[in-house]
């Protein structure tokens, strides 16, 4: 696991050897429209519809899942009407290349058929596309004891 964060932290550091920087209000009001997407038709429909074409999807006890049509076949094989997954963003870059910037934050995963919720958080990395939209490059979370808030 160490590996994958020193990894991340390579990646993230490659994008910020630029001159200036760019304000992260859009990723992260991007991020928000995801999760809110996530609430209201499903966290399939946002994982793919936000899911960049070279996407990776990190899985806790699972191989990644690389390339969205291998996404977009994993999340429409299994049914998520049973689950709610929203997060919410608490620290976001982008780097000095303009081109890619990370997300971290919080989410809370509610179990319809268990009537319970599960925690963790989670960092997407975020690459620019053509059009100016954020689209996910990589995501990856883990499991967390319920916040103190």
């Amino acid at each position: 696991m160490k590996t994958f964060y020193l990894l991340l932290t390579v990646l993230i550091l490659a994008g910020c050897c630029h001159e200036q920087k760019s304000d992260p209000s859009l990723l992260v009001a991007t991020d928000k429209a995801f999760s809110q997407m996530s609430v209201d038709k499903g966290l399939s429909a946002a994982f793919i519809f936000y899911a960049d074409d070279s996407v990776v999807k990190v899985r806790n006890g699972n191989f990644p899942i690389i390339g969205k049509m291998e996404m977009t076949k994993a999340y429409k094989s299994r049914p998520d009407t049973g689950m709610i997954l929203k997060w919410k963003p608490t620290r976001a870059d982008i780097g000095r290349s303009n081109d890619l910037g990370y997300t971290f934050g919080i989410w809370e995963l509610y179990i319809k058929a268990k009537d319970t919720t599960l925690y963790g958080n989670y960092i997407s990395i975020w690459k620019r596309q053509a059009d100016g939209s954020w689209k996910y490059v990589l995501d990856a979370g883990s499991d967390t004891p319920k916040p103190l808030r």
